[in-house]
């Protein structure tokens, strides 16, 4: 999450990011202090911040599981056994990256996720390509 917020900052982005995970232990679990503890020593400072799925809403979630299902339908299944090496995976997945946030319109906002961003921000499209770790 830090290399991510790092990366969008390192391209002029200035507006508070948000980052909403579900309620697992390595995100603040059900402690609210370890929460508030995140918040204001990581993720403040980088006016950032870390929330979890509210209570009652655990269809957030299903955006989630059906991105998973758009890069196993997408990329993995028809992908994966092209790939001659682990460099070619990479090459292939950060193609697949730049399509997915550049190029590929999501039902769930009628846009890109690069389109959405720049709704709040202008950066330039190289934010689409996060490196591939």
């Amino acid at each position: 999450m830090l290399s991510l917020i790092y990366f969008v900052r390192s391209f002029g982005m200035k507006h508070k990011i948000t980052i909403q995970t579900d309620n697992g232990e390595e995100f603040g679990g059900k402690s609210v202090n370890k929460l508030e503890y995140l918040n204001r020593e990581i993720f403040g400072p980088l006016n950032s911040e870390l929330v979890h799925i509210p209570p009652g809403k655990k269809e957030y979630n299903a955006f989630v599981e059906r991105s998973h299902q758009t890069d196993d339908n997408e990329f993995y299944i028809p992908q994966i056994e092209r790939c001659e090496s682990k460099e070619e995976f990479f090459w292939r997945l950060l193609r697949w990256q730049w399509i997915y946030n550049r190029k590929r319109v999501h039902s769930t906002i009628g846009m890109t996720p690069y389109e959405k961003l720049c709704k709040y921000s202008k950066l330039p499209e190289e934010v689409c390509l996060f490196p591939v770790i």
